[in-house]
């Protein structure tokens, strides 16, 4: 988010678990109607799935995989006949059959759904059923495991049928795991409660034996669990096999799997000449997967990392394969997704059902659909080797784990640079630690102790209890941890050339987001891909900025090579026409199923913010774009979205080329923020220390050109001293239990928002 760094992501990140959101489909019988004859057909399946025969119960629970699937005007239907409950129940079948059906009935329910039919499954009791499918699959795979492996031609029928059971209700089962992993804390804590860590290790271990599909869902549910969840982390760590399992998945041939033994290349070709359904992809996102599960577990100079070695790994395996898929060209697969979807289309049966056998182009679909999600998973990983800056909460948070853990594990340090960099300055403020040993400082509860009930200090004793105001410019920095690993900032730079190629990714197509009519997009898997890939490479390119600006910070010379190693001017017009793109269609912002418009327009934002701290002010911003820039506040919906954006503007107001009059009308609108906010602008704690530091950072420095006209003429020092009390209180009303980060970040602006009023005011004297 241009100020903070992408490491860790919290359950619920993605814009759907795995698949299409009801938002690219249209919903509801308002968008595309219900088509009357699956509604008529609705009460008849559901009663089959009581049959006291297998067979009706297997065809119902088949039936209505098909007719739910992408298909949420349905859904919603068989939903308010309580079909989530129903295909619960039958969860507990004794017929393999069944149990396939329902368990992928459910599974094609928890993809269409997404998260909110996941928690309904959670309530109405699905834990029990897959607990107890969990351990009849571990069983059998343990079996597997330990048996001599024998040819499909040399097992009879029924085991061949048995087989093809267990595997298809392994990978079914597996897929609602990683479902309810991502829905919410809640089914996050049932699903660490069963402990399918095991079985998703065998699987991995044995996955030449278990087939590729299998395997790709065990794959996919381990990376979900093993983001920003200490639990799995301490269940994989703590066992060194299963570590060196992860390494081999991420170092083997991707292609040799996906052939099944037919040799590296020799998958088979379909009548479009592309690569079958046996070498889809499947294995490179398996290995992607792992990678990233791997990054997620193990941190450089940890304990586990003797074992695992993520540096060299990084370099050897990691960083090659997402190399390799950050050049794809998505005008193409827009193209191409175009063409397809209507030959897709000519292809129906008439009578509402959706075909088991899927044709060329829908296959050829499917295939663009997976190569998207594993570029957003390269992404997703590559964001996390550009993370190079450590909050210091994260640090206390991490050190607290250990304890808890009742061991020794190193702190994280993710980017390699060059030199450690003792102190890093003119970062914003959440980017700086509060050294409250400093006896330059001031702590706010020493202030207010024996006072916490007396709101009515005069703002002049407020400035007389400052702390001496010559340190606020020159001393008012600490130390920021920059953190390391295999990948150094030159490399990331000029040899990747990241910033270009995630700037090519981030720019949205045709098909990036739903349309604003209300319509289903023209493919909706393609859709609902492409905005969250756009999303992923704007964070994994805020990342990056984050890193360099901190490293350019430490040495000024530095500072005018940085226009060499990162193209600043491209990046920051390419990053303004997504901005102006999304915002070209302000109505969408209002609309339910629109939500990533927003999320990736902010996420933009912080890549120009970036860009201007790099730049060091020698950009300059059209005043069309500066006024774009004011008219979206109020759009924003996230105090994290405000504060970049204030941020973005502060640099604007003090860039060393700002005429007086630039800076008086931007000066002027952000003090205003603070003194009359307006009711369409959400102005919280976090955005008023946000505005706060943006006025100090950009009157800071007495000698400017505009500072006499602007802030003394305009008596911006009067301003900011009747605002000393007010927000005083507000930061004695911040919980501190509740919200550490803020309430400390919110101190320390109050010690520096006094400091510089009382030095403002020795300048006069």
């Amino acid at each position: 988010m241009g100020k903070a760094q992408y490491k860790k992501k919290t359950q619920g990140r993605r814009h759907n678990p795995m698949r299409v959101p009801d938002a690219h489909l249209g919903s509801g019988k308002g968008s595309n109607g219900v088509n009357a004859t699956k509604e008529r057909e609705m009460l008849p399946i559901l009663n089959k799935l009581k049959s006291p025969e297998y067979a009706d119960r297997t065809w119902a629970c088949a039936a209505i995989c098909n007719l739910i699937q992408n298909d949420p005007a349905t859904r919603r239907l068989f939903q308010g006949k309580n079909v989530v409950g129903e295909l619960i129940e039958r969860l507990s079948d004794n017929v393999d059959e069944v149990l396939v059906e329902a368990s992928g009935a459910l599974r094609n329910l928890a993809i269409d759904g997404g998260h909110e039919l996941c928690a309904e499954m959670f309530n109405k009791g699905i834990m029990p059923h897959l607990s107890v499918l969990i351990n009849k699959i571990s069983g059998t795979i343990d079996s597997i495991l330990i048996s001599t492996p024998a040819e499909p031609q040399d097992l009879t029928t029924e085991q061949l049928q048995a087989r093809k059971h267990l595997l298809a209700l392994s990978e079914n089962v597996i897929s609602l795991i990683w479902s309810l992993t991502e829905a919410n804390h809640k089914t996050l804590a049932a699903v660490n409660a069963v402990n399918v860590e095991g079985l998703l290790l065998r699987i991995l271990e044995g996955r030449s034996a278990f087939g590729i599909g299998v395997a790709l869902a065990a794959a996919q549910a381990m990376y979900a669990l093993s983001q920003d969840n200490p639990p799995f982390k301490r269940a994989i760590v703590r066992n060194e096999a299963a570590l060196q399992t992860l390494v081999g998945v991420a170092r083997a041939d991707h292609i040799a799997i996906n052939a099944k033994g037919k040799g590296k290349g020799k998958g088979k070709k379909d009548s479009n000449g592309d690569v079958a359904a046996e070498d889809d992809g499947r294995g490179l996102l398996t290995r992607i997967l792992i990678c990233g599960v791997l990054r997620n577990l193990v941190d450089a100079d940890s304990r586990p990392d003797s074992t695992v070695g993520i540096s060299a790994l990084t370099n050897s395996t990691i960083l090659p394969l997402i190399n390799g898929l950050l050049d794809l060209n998505l005008d193409s697969v827009v193209s191409q997704v175009t063409e397809l979807s209507v030959q897709a289309a000519n292809v129906s049966n008439g009578n509402g059902f959706k075909s088991d056998h899927r044709s060329p182009a829908e296959l050829a679909l499917e295939r663009i659909e997976r190569t998207l999600m594993t570029v957003t998973v390269a992404l997703e990983v590559l964001t996390g080797i550009c993370a190079g800056v450590e909050d210091v909460e994260d640090v206390e948070e991490e050190e607290e784990e250990q304890v808890l853990d009742g061991k020794y594990l190193s702190i994280k340090l993710l980017i390699n640079l060059p030199t450690y960099l003792p102190t890093i300055t003119n970062l914003p403020t959440n980017l700086r630690t509060h050294s409250k040993g400093s006896s330059a400082d001031v702590d706010l509860s020493d202030v207010d102790e024996g006072m916490e009930d007396d709101d009515s200090i005069p703002d002049e004793a407020l400035v007389d209890m400052a702390r001496d105001s010559s340190t606020i410019i020159e001393t008012e920095t600490d130390p920021i941890r920059l953190i390391k690993s295999a990948a150094t900032l030159p490399h990331l730079l000029t040899t990747l050339q990241l910033p270009s190629r995630l700037l090519a990714l981030a720019q949205p197509t045709a098909f990036s987001f739903p349309p604003c009519n209300n319509q289903p997009a023209v493919h909706p898997p393609t859709t609902s891909a492409l905005s969250v890939l756009h999303l992923r490479a704007l964070e994994a390119l805020n990342n990056l900025l984050i890193t360099t600006a901190a490293a350019l910070t430490s040495d000024p010379h530095a500072a005018q090579e940085a226009g060499k190693l990162i193209p600043l001017r491209d990046l920051c017009e390419g990053t303004f026409k997504i901005v102006e793109m999304i915002a070209s269609e302000p109505e969408a912002f209002s609309m339910k199923g629109q939500e990533m418009r927003l999320e990736v327009m902010e996420m933009a934002l912080g890549s120009i913010w970036g860009a201007l701290r790099i730049a060091s002010g020698n950009l300059d911003i059209q005043e069309t774009r500066v006024r774009l820039l004011v008219n979206l506040l109020p759009v924003l919906r996230s105090s994290d979205a405000r504060t970049r954006l204030i941020d973005t503007l502060a640099l604007i107001a003090s860039r060393p080329n700002v005429s007086i009059d630039e800076n008086r009308e931007l000066g002027s609108w952000i003090v205003q923020l603070v003194v009359s906010p307006s009711p369409a602008i959400p102005i919280d704690t976090e955005t008023t220390i946000s505005i706060l530091n943006a006025i100090i950072d950009i009157y800071a420095d007495e000698t400017r050109s505009y500072d006499q006209p602007v802030f003394v003429t305009g008596r911006f020092l009067e301003t900011l001293t009747s605002l000393l009390g007010k927000f005083r209180t507000e930061v004695k009303r911040i919980d501190k239990r509740k919200y550490r980060e803020i309430q400390a970040r919110a101190e320390e602006t109050y010690d520096n928002l006094a400091a510089f009023v009382k030095y403002r005011r020795n300048l006069t004297r």
